[in-house]
């Protein structure tokens, strides 16, 4: 094997194991996630001004509710 490719499957191995690292982490984060402290991001972000708790409503209702006032 020339040494160019044992580089390159070094450096592809690295990269697979720093990003299996990464999902762990974003997957415990996930898990560790409050409805609340969701609730708290998704507001931060400040696209969510209309949105309304709506027990009859679909999640994705509300989305196209409001996709649909953001059209010209």
């Amino acid at each position: 094997m020339s040494g160019e490719l044992q580089i390159q499957e070094r450096s592809l191995a690295a990269l697979r194991n720093r990003w299996e690292a990464v999902e762990a982490v974003r997957a415990r984060e996930l898990a560790e996630l409050t409805e609340e402290r969701a609730r708290e991001m998704i507001q931060s972000l400040g696209a969510v001004a209309v949105w309304r708790e709506r027990p009859d409503w679909s999640g994705l209702v509300e989305q196209q509710a409001i996709f649909h006032r953001r059209r010209p």
